[in-house]
């Protein structure tokens, strides 16, 4: 599935530098040499939060592949702490974990992609490789978990800001004219419209703007304009 200061969009064909945190070494080493010969430039490899802050702060790599559980930290503290330190820095987060709570604090926390390591090594690069074109991948093992079972009704859980995204969207809005309209990053933009195909089922803007007209979601021009915070 793929529709998360702007993060970068690096294109494929540019040398972009990545960084690896991830206790697993053996893992770490072999994502590592695939990389290099796929023609990125691997900055480093940290197996602890600490190490791998100290290396964003120093090296502003384009993409970190970032191990949700690492010593001493979990995914979504570990991913905010370093997107406070390098915004432009994009994060592919890697799971064992396949519960729907961690994709969605993940995401929440500013995720651009997530894959979960039952995937293979192909499959992570195909993360890899879309996160740096500025899309938001999700594991395929993980898309149940987005439309899973809902104590509210579809489309109820959207908060304010994700509404006036929509809004925005159903007007024919691009990515960018909405984050210049709200006065947000194109970066949140994408983390608002992942989170709203999420919560509405939706496997593109143009299936959640069919959906939330469905369901009245979407407020007519005489309603009033979209207002930034």
């Amino acid at each position: 599935m793929t529709p998360m200061t702007a993060g970068r969009t690096v294109a494929p064909h540019d040398t972009a530098t990545v960084l690896i945190v991830d206790d697993h070494q053996v893992f770490a080493e072999l994502l590592g040499e695939v990389l290099a010969s796929r023609g990125l430039r691997l900055v480093g490899i940290r197996r602890t939060l600490a190490d791998g802050l100290t290396a964003v702060e120093s090296e502003r790599p384009d993409l970190v592949v970032l191990d949700h559980s690492l010593p001493g930290a979990t995914g979504a503290s570990g991913l905010r702490a370093l997107k406070q330190r390098s915004p432009s820095t994009r994060v592919l987060m890697l799971t064992a974990a396949e519960e729907r709570a961690v994709l969605l604090e993940a995401m929440d926390a500013g995720c651009d992609g997530f894959v979960t390591k039952r995937q293979d090594i192909g499959a992570v690069m195909a993360a890899v490789t879309a996160v740096l074109r500025g899309e938001t991948p999700v594991s395929p093992d993980m898309i149940g978990a987005l439309v899973g079972n809902r104590p509210t009704p579809l489309g109820g859980d959207l908060t304010r800001r994700e509404s006036d995204v929509l809004q925005l969207i159903g007007a024919g809005r691009s990515n960018q004219e909405v984050a210049r309209e709200l006065r947000i990053s194109v970066n949140t933009v994408r983390n608002h419209v992942q989170h709203i195909l999420s919560k509405l089922g939706a496997h593109s803007k143009l299936e959640a703007v069919a959906i939330a007209a469905r369901l009245g979601l979407l407020r007519s021009n005489r309603d009033g304009v979209v207002r930034p915070l």
